[in-house]
């Protein structure tokens, strides 16, 4: 067994990850007399570990972010582990320090990530849009998944109108495989990748970053966790550990998890610093799932 592959963990700017205010730190949590060690940070958020204390995440974007992850960490995961929220603000969470080791690329970890994934996208929702503190659909969005209006704002951001012809195609079939599901929009964990997925010590999935969840397609996820190209066995573990949870998979749900992805790569492209290593990996991925969705 060896680790996920996971070009992403090489994107982080070091500019982003030396440095944060210690007066922000205690004015939110008190003295913190321990060692403290910055995790990651850039926009969203900052993850700082305190010894003995815990993960301080600071919420650097909207309001009411931290009460809904805090929200959707409470709940009672049977299939999966997330850390114990221990102190709450309007802008931050404390959060317990959880050892975890890397997620590998063998059939049993793959089986526990759908396992897993099947309980999340367990909750369902009539439609499509962003989560109210009480894990409700707050803000639906339009018809047919406007998301892709979003898509099409930061290809255009990062200079790439031109493929959204080719996207809107990639997207049809994709849109359409959602009619033989029950339940087509459910919990998404909205940032379900190698990243984020890690495994403990007592053998269980950790699943971390809950702050971008919202209802959508399961596929979108799905499309993330299989973005990199992980092994077979780990694909087809997953398959079986979702299905067996009671996830539901249209057919050929692999290409149209794809398809999906393209969408979320739009959205990354949005926010990368052009000519960065993180621009040109997702472009280029972005570029292979849009051809690979049209064969």
């Amino acid at each position: 067994m060896t680790a996920l592959h996971n070009p992403e963990r090489a994107w982080a700017r070091p500019a982003e990850l030396t440095s944060y205010d210690l007066a922000q730190v205690e004015r939110r949590i008190g003295a913190v007399p321990g060692r403290i060690e910055l995790l990651s940070g850039g926009l969203a958020n900052l993850n700082i570990h305190i010894a003995g204390r815990g993960v301080l995440r600071i919420y650097r974007s909207e309001l009411g972010t931290a009460g809904i992850e805090a929200r959707l960490l409470s709940l009672p995961w049977q299939q999966l582990r997330v850390p114990r929220v221990l102190q709450e603000g309007p802008d931050f969470l404390l959060l317990e320090h959880v050892p975890h080791s890397p997620l590998q690329d063998s059939d049993e970890h793959g089986w526990a990530t759908g396992a897993a994934l099947a309980e999340i996208h367990a909750r369902h929702f009539e439609h499509a849009g962003l989560l109210s503190p009480e894990l409700l659909v707050e803000r639906a969005f339009g018809p047919e998944l406007a998301l892709l209006e979003h898509a099409a704002q930061q290809l255009q951001r990062a200079g790439l109108s031109q493929l959204l012809p080719e996207l809107q195609r990639c997207l049809a079939p994709a849109r359409t495989a959602l009619d033989e599901l029950e339940h087509p929009f459910v919990l998404l964990h909205s940032d379900f990748k190698v990243s984020n997925l890690h495994w403990t010590l007592d053998d269980r999935l950790l699943v971390l970053d809950w702050e971008t969840a919202y209802a959508g397609p399961a596929l979108l996820d799905i499309g993330q966790l299989l973005r990199w190209s992980p092994p077979e066995r780990f694909v087809s573990g997953f398959e079986r550990g979702y299905r067996q949870h009671g996830g539901m998979l249209p057919r050929d749900w692999r290409r149209h998890a794809g398809a999906f992805d393209a969408l979320n790569l739009a959205f990354l492209l949005g926010g990368s610093e052009r000519g960065s290593l993180r621009a040109r990996q997702v472009e280029e991925r972005l570029r292979r799932a849009l051809a690979a969705a049209g064969e």
